[in-house]
């Protein structure tokens, strides 16, 4: 038996040159592991249903059964130290967002060794995605899911008015322009209150995109830097200067801003790539499939072109008392058959795809429009923030800063050196 379901999206000749290595060949002989039962603790999210749908398929293999617990996105910090603190090893894997993996690798198992006992190679997924999972050098596991951020458009719109697809962040200042004054709406859509960093995704691309970087190589602040100033007056310029932002956006979230796409009163949402449904989603949008468009997120004119990530890792948990069970488990969850073959099913809508051979999958981006192809773009040359234990509060001082800037009760270099000072007595604590 197969472990996915075959498909004839694409010729015999391509799948066989995209074909991974059989993930059976990954697990022990003889299903030396049969009738163990793994606990999984897992965020809520489509794509783990829709890997739990396959586990039948896993366990014909092995032997091997699996129940997931799933926990919503806002209380899952909570479950994970909950069970790295007081946990008695009943889940045998876990899931944590890059965020807070550097203050859980008390919860996971070191994984380099598994990795390498299952034939599993880092390669497979962008260097990005790989660093999130990894703390002073030490892998805690494989990054499962994860987004990349899109620029999305109102391809009727351009396309009315004539209006090129924007390539760069001066480009797409012009064309929100044009557009808010054709059609009387927002040109752009990006958040500007605080809400758990959401105004700071976008703003690390203008950074990243300027030459300026959140540190220096001893780890001390450099967003401040002139570079760092440079793309924060650049950031708060979309709202303050060129006003292509309604001014409504000093309040809004994430969500905030891809209900205005939603709604018909914006034109643009620099967002994640998951957002694709929710913008075409008649419950959720007034907008229609044909409405909607997507290209790489902007670059400054002569820049390279970056995107702020966000992935989680799935590991072994230290307590577990089924790790070799688990490991077959981990290793079957990153087989990237099992994330092509969500990717190509007609009736799942989840995006998200992490390895290389995904993102330059015919087939895939065939169905998605060509969406991981611009991800894969960008993806050979962004970077993942450093994080650590401190990072939280870290993220505070700057949305507290962006906050202050955008909304003029301090300037943008009085509030990034407030935020560089702020971090500095942070650094201080931890040293």
């Amino acid at each position: 038996m197969t472990l996915f379901r075959r498909r004839s999206l694409i010729g015999g000749a391509a799948a066989a040159a995209l074909a991974p290595p059989a993930v059976a060949q990954r697990f022990r002989p003889g299903k030396p592991f049969a009738g163990t039962e793994l606990k999984v603790l897992c965020v809520v999210a489509t794509q783990f249903r829709a890997h739990e749908a396959r586990l039948p398929a896993f366990t014909e293999a092995t032997g091997i059964t699996a129940k997931y617990t799933y926990v919503p996105f806002v209380n899952m910090r909570e479950a994970l130290t909950a069970e790295m603190v007081g946990g008695t090893g009943d889940y045998d894997l876990a899931i944590a967002m890059d965020q807070w993996v550097p203050s859980l690798t008390n919860l996971f198992e070191p994984a380099d060794a598994i990795l390498r006992a299952k034939g599993i190679d880092t390669a497979a997924w962008p260097r990005a995605f790989i660093d999130t999972c990894t703390v002073d050098g030490t892998i805690y596991g494989v990054p499962s899911r994860g987004h990349v951020q899109l620029l999305f458009y109102r391809k009727d719109l351009f396309a009315k008015h004539g209006i090129a697809v924007p390539n760069t962040w001066e480009e797409t200042i012009e064309a929100a322009k044009a557009l808010q004054a054709r059609e009387q709406m927002a040109g752009l859509a990006v958040p500007y209150a605080r809400n758990n960093g959401q105004n700071l995704m976008v703003w690390y691309n203008f950074l990243w995109g300027r030459g300026g970087s959140l540190f220096d190589e001893r780890g001390q602040p450099a967003f401040n830097s002139a570079a760092g100033l440079r793309a924060t007056e650049d950031y708060i310029g979309l709202l303050r200067t060129h006003r292509v932002v309604a001014p409504a956006a000093l309040g809004f979230t994430e969500q905030d801003s891809v209900n205005a796409m939603a709604q018909g009163n914006a034109a643009m949402v620099p967002v994640w790539w998951w957002v694709r449904a929710v913008l075409v989603n008649p419950r959720q949008s007034r907008l229609t499939e044909d409405q909607v468009g997507f290209a790489p997120l902007p670059a400054f004119a002569g820049a390279e072109r970056s995107t702020y990530i966000n992935c989680w890792t799935f590991g072994i948990t230290r307590r577990s008392r089924r790790k070799e069970a688990a490991a077959e488990l981990l290793a079957w969850i990153a087989d990237p058959a099992l994330e092509r073959d969500v990717l190509l099913d007609p009736k799942e809508n989840d995006v998200v795809g992490l390895q290389w051979s995904t993102l330059r999958d015919p087939a895939v981006n065939a169905r998605f429009g060509g969406m991981h192809l611009y991800a894969a773009e960008a993806l050979t040359r962004t970077r993942a923030i450093a994080y650590t234990p401190e990072w939280p509060q870290v993220m505070e001082a700057l949305e507290t800063a962006m906050s202050e800037a955008a909304s003029g009760t301090r300037s943008v270099a009085d509030a990034m050196n407030g935020a560089a000072a702020q971090v500095r007595r942070i650094s201080r604590r931890r040293g």
